[in-house]
């Protein structure tokens, strides 16, 4: 036996890389794939288990707070968790927007935090805070391991914690569980040459492999509506005129969903109404009873409410999907409803901040929609449908036509020139405040073009935080596919670190433009009451005056820049069909911007 086979005792270092990387190995054994990694000393053993394991893929992103984001946009891509791994301290705190995000989007991740040992807990060691429970209700669980143990390690305790919390990051809703883990040092096996160290580590990972104990996989179907649930269920749609409203879902909740709920409109013959990140607006085929310019018309009949004629538009009843949509005006219109509300949510959560609720169904939508389909249940006259289709149509005109009377550069047509550039089945990114709201008015019929574009934006908590890198997660999943996010300057400025990962996708081929709206600041508090105090423009403008062109360099971006209409026509799809990762840059007046928006109503 060559020198550098024999199997030294256990040492500390030892222990603790064979603890890190059973570990890692239970996950893997259950389907994780993906490792997120932000460099430190003291997650050394965990960070090198991951790039050992030959079945996990790992991603270095330095910044925290932007590894932390980038895992969120990569498990919602993968659909299944991703591990997140950094040192201890102050570096695991800067996770906690990601994970905000993460509990409210259902979105699965497996926190793997490093930590100092007991000993040297509350003693003024560096680099050490209390990490246990630090996320509090955000996480679905929180699990503090024992320090490295050899006769644990033998026992199926490493075993035990990873099945429970992959588990906890599925059901009974998904979303991120935090592991910690204290470790003592040497935090990796010592030898005397680089060469012996690095043949033991590979040894001493294939030899876990071998001998790992299987993991039996098993999984909780969404419950069934209950007799007493649908008989209710069916009293209320058979009351009258229905209207359904789709929310955002998550990928879980979307697939297959889509004809489904075109059967049951046709069933009902009812119109529905699609929020953006429904991800039904650009679906590729949309249905004729799918309703896209609501926050238009809606305007209209909330003026004119008290009429007798406009209660007449009310519906008797609705039937709500996923989270709330993202329109005020469609807020406001249901605030006024007395509609019957039922709600269908997957995971029991009352997602109904306005109150209106007065079921809530905790089942898929999939299996709503079926059991709906095979009972009995009446439908809305043709006139009632007719009239939503119409308001529909003719919203959609005068959108157009207000567009096209705007002739300064503003965002609506950027969504426009965006919208006739991009090419099927690419991912599109969306900022939160103004972006996402100008999407809900401007993906009109016409202008979804019958595409079939995978929609997302960070809607958990709408943070204007970490959109970059959740952008990059993302896309990450698929080389092939072309990625565009649209952002506004103040949410590019706040993850500009997340610009780092950006270098290494340009290296493997990757695709994508990040469109940067550059109104310097503020634009949505123009919309806000606050504007008409004396203490606007310096608590609210947030004007940051930056010239962007000089992130793309420091990156090694591409860059455009564009600051009118006939640039925008020319350039935009130019860098959206280019190769390469780039950057666009788009100048608007804020004040042209908030002129033409209100023109558009």
């Amino acid at each position: 036996m060559k020198q550098h086979d024999k199997q030294p005792n256990h040492s500390i270092g030892t222990l603790n890389y064979q603890w890190a990387f059973t570990l890692i190995h239970y996950f893997s054994l259950q389907g994780v794939t993906q490792a997120v990694i932000s460099p430190g000393s003291r997650s050394t053993p965990l960070a090198l288990a991951c790039e050992k394991h030959p079945d996990i893929n790992t991603w270095v992103q330095i910044d925290e707070r932007s590894a932390g984001f980038f895992a969120l946009g990569l498990a919602q891509k993968k659909h299944k968790p991703v591990i997140l791994i950094c040192t201890s301290g102050s570096a695991v705190a800067n996770w906690f927007p990601a994970i905000t995000e993460a509990s409210h989007s259902y979105t699965p991740l497996l926190l793997l935090s490093a930590d100092r040992p007991n000993e040297l807990q509350y003693c003024g060691a560096n680099q050490t805070i209390d990490q246990q429970n630090l996320f509090g209700t955000f996480v679905r669980e929180f699990i503090n391991l024992e320090h490295a143990d050899e006769a644990l390690l033998k026992g199926s305790y490493l075993k035990k914690a990873a099945i429970q919390a992959y588990r906890k990051t599925q059901s009974p809703k998904p979303g991120p569980v935090h592991l910690n883990l204290p470790l003592r040092e040497p935090l990796f096996p010592r030898r005397f040459t680089a060469d012996e160290l690095n043949h033991y580590i590979n040894r001493l990972g294939q030899q876990i492999i071998e001998t790992a104990m299987p993991v039996i996989q098993t999984c909780s179907p969404a419950p069934f509506i209950s007799l007493k649930q649908y008989e209710a269920l069916s009293q209320i749609i058979n009351s009258g005129h229905g209207l359904i409203i789709c929310g955002h879902l998550t990928y879980q909740e979307n697939k297959g969903f889509k004809s489904l709920l075109i059967k049951l409109a046709r069933k009902l013959n009812t119109p529905v109404i699609i929020d953006p990140l429904s991800n039904l607006r650009l679906s590729g085929s949309p249905d004729s009873s799918f309703i896209y310019n609501y926050d238009y018309f809606l305007k209209q009949h909330l003026i004119q409410h008290e009429s007798d004629n406009e209660k007449q538009y009310y519906p008797d009843w609705i039937l709500r999907f996923g989270q709330f949509p993202i329109s005020k005006t469609l807020m406001q219109y249901l605030q006024q409803s007395d509609s019957r509300t039922i709600l269908i949510s997957s995971y029991g959560d009352c997602l109904d901040p306005i109150h209106k609720a007065e079921m809530i169904v905790q089942t898929s939508p999939n299996l709503l929609c079926k059991q709906l389909l095979d009972f009995s249940v009446k439908a809305n006259t043709s006139d009632w449908i007719n009239q939503w289709k119409t308001d529909d149509e003719t919203a959609e005109k005068r959108i157009h036509n207000s567009l096209s009377r705007c002739s300064g550069l503003f965002e609506g047509h950027v969504v426009k020139t965006l919208l006739n550039s991009i090419i099927d089945n690419s991912l599109l990114f969306s900022g939160n405040s103004m972006a996402i709201r100008d999407f809900d008015t401007f993906i009109t019929h016409s202008l979804a073009q019958k595409k079939n574009i995978s929609f997302h934006c960070n809607r958990g908590v709408s943070g204007i935080d970490g959109n970059i890198s959740t952008f990059f997660g993302l896309l990450s999943s698929d080389v092939n596919r072309k990625g565009i996010a649209l952002l506004g300057d103040l949410s590019f400025y706040h993850d500009m670190n997340g610009l780092l990962i950006a270098r290494q996708l340009n290296k493997l081929g990757y695709n994508a433009t990040i469109i940067i709206i550059n109104n310097n600041g503020g634009g949505i508090f123009n919309y806000l009451p606050q504007v008409q105090l004396d203490d606007f423009e310096k608590l609210w403008k947030t004007e940051i005056d930056l010239d962007f062109q000089h992130s793309a360099r420091l990156y090694g971006l591409d860059y455009y820049r564009i600051e009118n209409l006939d640039s925008l026509e020319i350039t935009l799809p130019e860098a959206i069909s280019s190769s390469g990762i780039n950057i666009v840059e788009i100048i608007i007046n804020q004040q042209t911007s908030v002129k033409c928006h209100k023109a558009i109503y």
